[in-house]
């Protein structure tokens, strides 16, 4: 069983580059209020604090049952140089929440000299051109890259799912079941997506009769 550690103990890691936006730690807060559970945190002896821990993965996570009013959570300890420890924060928290490029690029470049390119290359999700490119926005100017980086959270809220609240008679629910499931076989994940097909289909025939000479006329 893993143990319980206070979350005073916990400590994050300054170099750690992973950003959520707020849309993404509510969702995260109300699983975690809903269910009572939160999947344990990887953390590491603290390299200079006596009875604490450094994160490596689950910084959102902490911040998240902090809000909610927990005072300890479940943590797997492991045991890690500050090498190991930087490239789990590397590839770990690539699988939530954004990186902020120029962070992640500041975390690459201090292990540079202890793994060199062609490794970190084969360790990460970067090739070495991409790392190339990280790496090059440490020479760039800060207030720009920060301006790029806001543009992209931006774009990535736009695609986050939103709720559609109607109703429709019980008659009329086979009808729309057949209509979803016949888009959904152009190889579309969900019925979200077919709906969406149908509305965007619908609209280009509006506009098709819209321009057409019998229309004008």
């Amino acid at each position: 069983m893993m143990p319980m550690i206070a979350l005073s103990q916990l400590h994050p890691d300054p170099r750690n580059a992973n950003v959520c936006l707020p849309e993404t730690l509510e969702t995260i807060q109300r699983h975690i209020q809903r269910t009572g559970l939160c999947p344990a945190l990887q953390v590491r002896p603290h390299p200079t604090l006596a009875d604490a821990y450094m994160m490596i993965d689950g910084h959102h996570r902490k911040q998240v049952v902090e809000a909610i009013g927990w005072t300890e959570v479940d943590c797997q300890i492991f045991d890690l140089d500050e090498t190991q420890a930087g490239l789990l924060l590397l590839t770990l928290n690539r699988l939530r929440g954004t990186d902020s490029p120029r962070q992640r690029a500041a975390l690459i470049d201090t292990l540079m000299p202890v793994l060199g390119l062609d490794e970190l290359s084969r360790l990460l999700p970067e090739g070495k051109g991409e790392i190339e490119g990280l790496l090059a926005l440490l020479r760039q100017d800060e207030a720009i890259l920060e301006k790029a980086f806001q543009a992209q959270m931006e774009a990535e809220k736009q695609s986050l799912p939103v709720p559609l609240g109607f109703m429709i008679a019980a008659d009329d629910l086979p009808l729309v079941q057949e209509a979803l499931m016949v888009y959904q076989g152009q190889s579309l994940r969900d019925q979200g997506q077919a709906l969406v097909a149908i509305c965007r289909d619908v609209l280009a025939l509006q506009e098709a009769r819209d321009e057409s000479p019998v229309s004008a006329a």
